[in-house]
């Protein structure tokens, strides 16, 4: 819900910097690695993960041969990677990809969605069948000792994973929903219980998709369809709104060497000519300060 303390700060064109002007057709994913001073993201439709050193101003792409929904750092290196068929381990130095896991062979029309480790160490992620979208997804954890373990099932649209800074709490979005869940997470053993409702996406918002939680515990989630981003207190209440020149953000993390630039993936995907037209800046990644740092992003722990 809005209250009379929310704060809304228009975000007009001049006051959004673009940081890469490349089209993505579903942008997603970002996460900054603050030892390397790098910010990955990947174009889920169009099967790449992206590389950027925004101190150089040096990209580096690399296509993967089907749809990827989502990544994390890793420990040892590289990244963990949910991508349509499971989930992988990806070396930047080769660009080899690693099977881990394939949990999902007998519903193949499903694809890993959105993901996140947690600050304990284990990658968090989901699938979802999209054509047509349907309950058939599931939500994994995937541990250390790269064992897989199905959490849920019944999920339209997997969405929305983040952790709280003392990583007791988890948070969830089933997408067409218009709902963002929180759990109690119990990060000795991985387990989360006692489900209920953070926050509600009004109407005229679109939808949650990606999401982050910056140092204040505070929640932040991006409004696909909704020409926002949106900031939330630890009791669900807005607190920020940035409005953007595109409909459609994906995705958001905090990065640069203080961790307070708000880094934002957009999409093109199920946009017509005439609207791109009018939003040069769909698929693009862009960047905001709003005046509040993040938390350095947690690593795979493998």
């Amino acid at each position: 819900m809005i209250t009379a303390r929310t704060r809304a700060i228009d975000m007009v064109s001049s006051k959004v910097d673009v940081v890469d002007s490349s089209k993505d057709v579903l942008g997603e994913s970002a996460i900054w690695d603050r030892k390397a001073q790098l910010l990955w993201w990947v174009d889920g439709i169009g099967q790449k993960i992206h590389r950027l050193d925004p101190a150089k101003g040096e990209k580096k792409s690399w296509p993967l041969g089907e749809e990827v929904g989502s990544i994390g750092l890793r420990a040892k290196g590289g990244l963990v990677v949910g991508m349509r068929s499971g989930i992988y381990f990806f070396d930047p130095a080769t660009g080899g990809l690693d099977p881990i896991v394939r949990p999902e062979t007998d519903r193949p029309e499903n694809r890993f969605n959105d993901g996140k480790v947690c600050r304990a160490g284990r990658f968090w992620t989901g699938t979802v069948q999209a054509n047509p979208y349907a309950p058939r997804g599931r939500l994994w954890r995937l541990d250390s000792d790269l064992r897989v373990h199905k959490i849920m099932e019944g999920i339209t649209c997997n969405n929305g994973l983040s952790f709280s800074p003392d990583n007791r709490l988890m948070y969830f979005t089933d997408s067409f929903s218009h709902r963002v869940d929180v759990f109690d997470y119990d990060d000795t053993d991985g387990t989360i219980h006692n489900r209920r409702l953070f926050t509600e996406i009004p109407i005229g918002r679109g939808i949650c998709d990606g999401s982050t939680v910056d140092a204040d515990g505070c929640f932040w989630t991006a409004n696909i369809d909704g020409w926002c981003v949106t900031r939330y207190d630890p009791r669900g209440r807005v607190d920020m709104v940035i409005n953007l020149p595109v409909r459609r953000p994906t995705s958001l993390c905090f990065g640069g060497p203080d961790l307070d630039v708000l880094y934002i993936t957009t999409a093109t995907r199920r946009m017509q000519q005439k609207e791109l037209d009018q939003q040069p800046l769909s698929g693009c990644l862009l960047a905001v300060n709003p005046g509040v740092k993040g938390l350095p992003e947690p690593e795979f722990a493998s």
